[in-house]
């Protein structure tokens, strides 16, 4: 049936898009001196340089042979329908958060971020059903104006949702699941363009794999979302010494809600934020003050610093050691989403991988050596986050008790030598990269790391037997359909 319808940088402020509006009218205003030669190093959020499209972090690029905005479920399906008649691929590509070529295709591309209505809404049941295009940022608002919110996010909120999903986004904690997790229902656009439902109940294999499932089994339209009341999270953030945080790292991450932490190379300091659930009022810098940090100290003038660095990379060890001298204590009490997601404006490409949570220590220390051995300038943090096992087949996290490494460049910055050095070590520890962000990793290495490849490729072979939404990505990291 169908679905009814904190380091010096503290997290997560909504009202940054005004502020950066505030910004860049300034920056027109003045038009000359250091001020506007760090918003030109961190660049415009529009331009595309080449290709007929271009992801965020501007590292891949595509050229379809067209690229369509439904807006309308069935104008969707006829759209899809009639790619299966001409025997052409589809994918879906929206904000372009994902630094792999997840997304990308030289067939018909197709965006669904129109599609962004809340359905429904049950207040008892605390569920709420919605388009899949809808943007995190924005289901978080509607959530907030409606009581509830979800039990776990990522930092990044700008994604929509169906993106979220089928890369498997997660945030950190050692008892909640990535987003994910919180689905309790999908309805899809089939590869003949028809809609399916499913849940636990109503084709549950399916509902099993789509929930992370790289776009494979059709185009997510509606998603149904277990969530909770409304919460406030206390969060602290503190700088503290390498090695001391790694040996204190298991009992922080057990022993608080979500633990977020960063490591900047070629320094000794190691951000450590824990968030917790707390009935204390929201109590939070003033809006001026939350913008110098968040957005004026933490995008644009680190966004200035790393093209400098970019230019002369001799100097990015001593830029990265003055940033991590200068990480102090942050404190806020805030609703969920405003502590869980932050502004991310300065663009940069990611490679992360899941591994099993007793190996993070011995694994961060390789990634050091790399750097230090290789002697790699490295410009942005490490970070590091955990999660629960789960039982999604293609979860990053299913089976293990998981932490996360994921290694940063700004973009611009060569990064294959760096990233394929970080893959070689997560190959010793049978790491799983995320399927959204840049990896080197085919089927063939991949398949021993999940035991629910089969079934995963078994259903998707149900539900597409033609590829019609495969791409290269898919082909090379889950093989073809044929």
């Amino acid at each position: 049936m169908l679905l009814v319808g904190t380091g010096r940088v503290p997290r997560g402020v909504s009202r940054h898009r005004g502020a950066r509006r505030a910004w860049v009218g300034g920056y027109r205003g003045y038009g000359t001196g250091v001020w506007s030669w760090v918003l030109r190093c961190v660049g415009s959020p529009t331009v595309a340089r080449r290709g007929a499209w271009q992801n965020w972090g501007r590292n891949q690029t595509c050229d379809p042979i067209s690229i369509e905005s439904p807006r309308s479920l069935l104008e969707l399906c006829e759209l899809v329908g009639s790619a299966d008649r001409a025997g052409q691929r589809v994918r879906i590509a929206a904000t372009g958060h994902s630094f792999s070529d997840i997304a990308c295709t030289d067939s018909r591309m197709l965006r669904i971020e129109a599609l962004d209505r809340v359905i429904d809404v049950d207040r008892d049941a605390m569920t709420i059903t919605v388009e899949a295009g809808i943007r995190l940022f924005v289901l978080n608002d509607e959530l907030a104006k409606r009581g509830l919110g979800l039990s776990n996010l990522g930092d990044i909120d700008k994604q929509t949702l169906a993106g979220a999903l089928s890369t498997g986004t997660h945030g950190t904690s050692h008892r909640l699941g990535p987003i994910a997790a919180a689905v309790i229902g999908l309805e899809l656009v089939t590869a003949n363009g028809d809609l399916v439902t499913c849940s636990p109940t109503e084709e549950p294999e399916l509902f099993e794999c789509a929930r992370i499932g790289l776009g494979v089994f059709g185009i997510i339209t509606k998603v149904r979302l277990q969530c909770e009341p409304a919460f406030r999270l206390h969060s602290l953030e503190e700088p503290h010494e390498f090695e001391e945080a790694l040996e204190s790292w298991n009992s922080i991450t057990a022993n608080n809600d979500h633990v977020d932490s960063y490591w900047f190379p070629h320094s000794e300091v190691v951000t450590i934020k824990a968030a917790n659930r707390t009935d204390r009022p929201i109590w939070v810098k003033s809006r001026q003050k939350q913008w110098r940090e968040e957005v004026l100290i933490g995008n644009y003038i680190f966004g200035g610093l790393a093209a400098y660095g970019r230019k002369r990379p001799s100097k990015v060890p001593s830029i990265a050691r003055m940033v991590a001298s200068n990480m102090g204590r942050v404190e806020k009490v805030d609703v969920s989403h405003r502590v869980f997601c932050s502004p991310r404006l300065i663009r940069f490409v990611e490679m992360e991988y899941a591994l099993p949570i007793e190996q993070m220590q011995a694994t961060l220390r390789r990634i050091r050596e790399l750097i230090e051995s290789e002697k790699l300038q490295v410009d942005f943090p490490v970070e590091i986050r955990a999660l629960p096992a789960d039982d999604i087949p293609l979860s990053m996290a299913h089976g293990r008790e998981t932490a996360f490494l994921a290694v940063h460049v700004s973009s611009g910055t060569p990064f294959e030598k760096y990233f394929r050095g970080v893959e070689a070590i997560m190959d010793e520890v049978e790491g799983r990269p995320h399927w959204g962000k840049m990896h080197f990793q085919t089927a063939e290495k991949l398949a021993p790391r999940y035991a629910e490849w089969g079934k995963f490729q078994k259903v998707r072979a149900t539900w597409d037997p033609e590829g019609r939404f495969a791409n290269a990505y898919t082909d090379r990291v889950l093989g073809p359909t044929k």
